[in-house]
């Protein structure tokens, strides 16, 4: 997909619809291009007779019209109604608008890229939603849950990422977890820590786990002699 000039609008945000204009001398020349949000398969709204001149493709956007218009008016008036509007406005170059074949060519090949960018970035939104929803979920399974409980529901999922790795099975949805549980402990019970040895390759990594929860639970406790232990000992085993 090549780049295209957003005179207004940006290609990391497109409004899904677009003026495309095009200058030849001093003259403007003008088409409109709507990207669907649909696709629509345009053979069921033909009549039969006329089904076999209609291309086998799924319509997903429109160009109107199919070579561009000469607009009466300035660029600075083409924007304003634009802005008014709320289109995008794009830039299409220079054209010879004689070359009607070539126009349109040159317009079609616009429209596409235009339509694709729209819809790059509704995919890219759509599946942000998506992983930002299944988060929030993840959290919400937990934010009911009190302290102990929550570190009780670490040691269970250690637990668990140990069976799977055993088993050859992803970790990923299990380190997720941890790191949603992580976000509502408070910041120096350090659970984040683990993070770097769930995946079990690290030396030591299983005894550096089993001390940083032994940790939390004691800052938790408030025994702070019992922290400072722990500490010590976790940081023997990173350095060994």
């Amino acid at each position: 997909m090549s780049d295209i000039n957003f005179r207004l609008g940006s290609s990391k945000e497109p409004k899904g619809h677009a003026v495309i204009y095009f200058v030849e001398d001093n003259n403007i020349f003008v088409s409109y291009v709507v990207d669907f949000p649909i696709t629509v398969d345009m053979s069921k709204y033909i009549p039969e007779m006329f089904a076999d001149q209609i291309p086998e493709q799924d319509m997903d956007k429109i160009i109107i019209p199919p070579v561009p218009e000469k607009y009466e008016g300035s660029i600075e008036s083409l924007e304003n109604l634009c802005q008014l509007r709320g289109d995008d406005l794009v830039d299409g170059g220079t054209i010879n608008i004689k070359e009607s074949t070539l126009a349109m060519s040159k317009l079609s090949k616009l429209g596409q890229d235009y339509s694709d960018t729209c819809k790059d970035f509704y995919d890219n939104v759509s599946l942000k939603k998506i992983f930002n929803n299944s988060v929030d979920s993840s959290k919400n399974e937990f934010s009911n849950l009190t302290e102990s409980e929550l570190l009780a529901e670490i040691t269970k999922i250690v637990g668990n990422i140990k069976f799977l790795k055993d088993n050859n099975e992803s970790i990923s949805s299990e380190i997720e977890n941890i790191n949603n549980i992580s976000s509502l402990l408070p910041e120096n019970r350090k659970i984040k820590e683990i993070l770097d040895y769930l995946d079990l390759e690290k030396k030591n990594s299983e005894a550096i786990i089993s001390a940083y929860i032994s940790r939390a639970y004691s800052m938790f406790k408030e025994d702070y002699i019992k922290v400072k232990e722990l500490e010590n000992e976790i940081l023997e085993l990173e350095n060994n």
